[in-house]
């Protein structure tokens, strides 16, 4: 059942906004500055491979932005998005992360794409005691081994998500001896989301053999020698950890090599790259998504859909759609609390359950991980007519339960500092 959010009365929202605005605007300032405006920052990947997702999850962030606005904004102050691009390197990321506190007096800071960045950003939020919402990147240990209490997340982590593949894939070839082999960005995420995948399925007791592994590195323009190795290894399936452009960049390539023909590939064939790859989809291939806006039937996702449409002119990714999901989330703690403080905001959220376009979403108090299901399915032979002829999952798509594919709570809070 969805929570009634409380209700801040003219005067309240008067005396809070004098409230804030003696605050001062100095590095680290809760206030958002003044001027009736308050500032959240997104440092993400504008460019690059990976640039597709921080792109459109910058949209979504700023559309969610919008309709706060368009309804009165929060607690009496309009809200403004600031953004940068990472370069997808941490470096860059703190960096940008730090001025968006210190220089825009930013209240919350949402994003970024790569995990490896997102642990860069999560240690200056907690440094500065700002409040960030991790909707893209997924790494587990940003919950467990790095976690802070400003820290939150509301995307399948790299645990939930190879586990819901491999649930998948055990009803898929039930008691069959299968040759598998893995391909994954050269970083974090890359061997988190394997490491993951290959222990979920000792788990479910699937009997393969693993015949080959590769990590490029993230963005690299030529994978032909790892690709070759792959080829020479003649998996059944392969589990490819890649996503966006490089993912799109492997499907072209092994297409080349005739590589779908004998080998089933499971990747994160989510609305992006199935977008991108149009009638060269590969068919028969597994696919995992996040947020697909086709299988989520609700109200609030057909609206959300419509308007996405109507200001973008295309179709949201799921990258756009959990982005204004974080700052659905973030406006509500703001909401709860009746303030932008950071200490307030981050102990407003914890057990809370968030509406949200996709879906009420529980903030599990142990580790701030958001309780969202992954959805997965088999790439369709045939063109869905409602989106354009694209070639999504066959139906019924199939959705891992939170509660079947997270850590339990001991397991997370045991790995915490």
């Amino acid at each position: 059942m969805m929570k009634k959010r409380p209700v801040l009365t003219i005067a309240s929202a008067a005396v809070l906004a004098t409230t804030l605005s003696a605050c001062g605007a100095a590095g680290g300032s809760t206030s958002g500055g003044g001027g009736g405006t308050v500032t959240v920052g997104e440092s993400t990947s504008l460019s690059g491979s990976i640039a597709n997702l921080g792109q459109t999850g910058l949209q979504g962030l700023q559309m969610a932005i919008s309709d706060i606005n368009a309804k009165g904004g929060l607690l009496g102050k309009k809200v403004k998005v600031v953004s940068a691009d990472d370069n997808i390197t941490p470096a860059t990321g703190a960096s940008n992360a730090r001025s968006m506190i210190t220089k825009d007096h930013a209240v919350a800071l949402f994003g970024p794409v790569a995990s490896s960045i997102a642990s860069a950003e999560e240690q200056v939020a907690a440094q500065y005691k700002i409040p960030i919402f991790f909707h893209t990147s997924n790494d587990v240990s940003l919950m467990t081994k790095t976690f802070t209490p400003y820290a939150f997340q509301n995307v399948p982590n790299t645990m939930m998500e190879p586990r819901a593949v491999a649930d998948y894939l055990a009803q898929k070839v039930g008691s069959k001896q299968i040759t598998i082999a893995t391909f994954a960005p050269d970083y974090s995420f890359g061997h988190d989301t394997v490491d993951g995948f290959l222990q979920a399925l000792k788990d479910l007791h699937v009997h393969f053999k693993l015949v080959k592994q590769e990590f490029p590195p993230l963005g690299a323009s030529n994978i032909s020698s790892y690709l070759s190795a792959l080829v020479s290894a003649h998996p059944q399936y392969v589990f490819n950890a890649q996503y966006g452009g490089d993912l799109v960049a492997f499907t072209k390539q092994a297409s080349s090599y005739g590589f779908f023909k004998d080998t089933k590939v499971i990747a994160m064939y989510a609305y992006a790259p199935l977008a991108a790859l149009g009638d060269t989809a590969p068919v028969g291939a597994i696919g995992f998504d996040r947020a697909p806006f086709w299988a989520i039937d609700t109200p609030a996702m057909k609206t959300f859909v419509k308007d996405y449409q109507a200001k973008y002119g295309k179709y949201p990714t799921e990258w756009a759609i959990l982005a204004y999901a974080s700052a659905q989330e973030w406006a509500y703690g703001v909401t709860k609390s009746g303030s932008f403080d950071a200490a307030k905001v981050s102990k407003a959220l914890p057990g809370a359950t968030v509406p949200s376009i996709i879906g009420p979403m529980t903030i599990r108090a142990c580790d701030h991980q958001a309780e969202v299901p992954e959805y997965v399915g088999t790439i369709s032979s045939s063109g869905d007519s409602s989106y354009g002829g694209m070639h999504l999952y066959d139906k019924p798509v199939f959705v891992a339960p939170f509660d079947k594919i997270a850590l339990t709570c001991s397991e997370a809070t045991a790995q915490q500092p």
